[in-house]
């Protein structure tokens, strides 16, 4: 049987998806296939994968990146499964130091690793990359449980590699949800299964101006948050309690950047019943008074501290 099924699911990225298949070749580990779903791409894609030969190249139609990993997941035949964005790029050791770590390791279900962030020429961006790194202390200190996750979530796709085993009780990702739906599964996935954290850093996250659009993320985000506020009903009251006030926190931070105040005030309200300290917080009362604003003159105040801003 194979070691890892490596699913790279693509879609008119037919300038990037060779350099990330070209990286996991480069691993020192060699037990692997290497899965490509092509999501309907028009552009060269296919032309541009039809020098390697040691690959399965699967194409569906437009179905969303979701529903492309999916099908890699069904066609995967390995023990583990390792997910590669087209656009990212994995370093040397990354594939033998996560299957040392599952085979080490069965009390875990999935493990990932630490990213830095990269331009289109593979140059680090310092800012960006310590940014990120101090996202993962933090998530790291709050930890990976659903609770955890809830308020804050640190993996990135293309670090993860998991037990196949695993998708049969945590289910495939939600192809309904157009970005964040790795959160969705993340959050899924925890519920079931422990997940685990090799610190390091062993995947470079391509910058660019194809990356996925903020309204997409917005979008997904609330998407995600909703969905698992319905699926409550199964965790203790204590647990509900404070998983309701995570989501209740990213939603309204996610329409406060989105600029739909209205929304913004109606979870923050619903955070505060749950914790009323929080109206202490300089911050929360700060953006609720600015919530208030009438457009015009927010749009006048936004313009004056970011000049060329837009109110959403």
């Amino acid at each position: 049987m194979l070691k890892v099924s490596v699913i790279i699911s693509t879609y008119n990225r037919s300038s990037y998806v060779c350099e990330a298949i070209d990286s996991v070749l480069r691993q020192d580990f060699k037990d692997f296939e290497i899965i490509v779903v092509d999501d309907g791409s028009t552009d060269a894609t296919k032309e541009a994968l039809s020098k390697y030969k040691n690959i399965r190249y699967i194409y569906q139609e437009n179905k969303g990146r979701s529903e492309a990993r999916n099908a890699g997941i069904k066609a995967a035949r390995a023990e583990y499964v390792a997910f590669l964005d087209d656009d990212d790029i994995w370093l040397e050791g990354k594939l033998r130091k996560q299957v040392v770590f599952l085979d080490s390791h069965p009390e875990a279900g999935l493990v990932h690793t630490l990213s830095e962030v990269v331009d289109e020429g593979g140059n680090v961006l310092g800012k960006e990359t310590e940014k990120r790194l101090n996202f993962y202390k933090r998530a790291i200190k709050i930890g990976y449980t659903y609770e955890g996750m809830s308020r804050l979530c640190s993996m990135f796709l293309s670090t993860v590699m998991l037990r196949k085993e695993c998708f049969s009780q945590v289910g495939f990702f939600d192809g309904n949800i157009p970005a964040f739906e790795d959160w969705d599964f993340y959050l899924r996935f925890a519920l079931k299964y422990k997940i685990s954290l090799i610190p390091e850093i062993l995947v470079k996250y391509k910058l660019h101006k194809k990356n996925t659009s903020s309204n997409e993320f917005i979008r997904g985000r609330v998407q995600t948050a909703l969905k698992h506020l319905a699926m409550l009903g199964s965790l203790s009251c204590c647990r509900r309690a404070v998983v309701s006030f995570n989501f209740y926190m990213q939603l309204a931070e996610t329409y406060y950047i989105a600029s739909q105040h209205q929304n913004f005030r109606h979870y923050i309200f619903k955070a505060i019943r749950l914790r009323p300290l929080l109206l202490l917080r300089f911050m929360v009362m700060a953006h609720l008074l600015i919530s208030f604003l009438p457009k015009k003159i927010l749009k006048k105040y936004l313009n004056k501290i970011f000049p060329g801003s837009r109110d959403g």
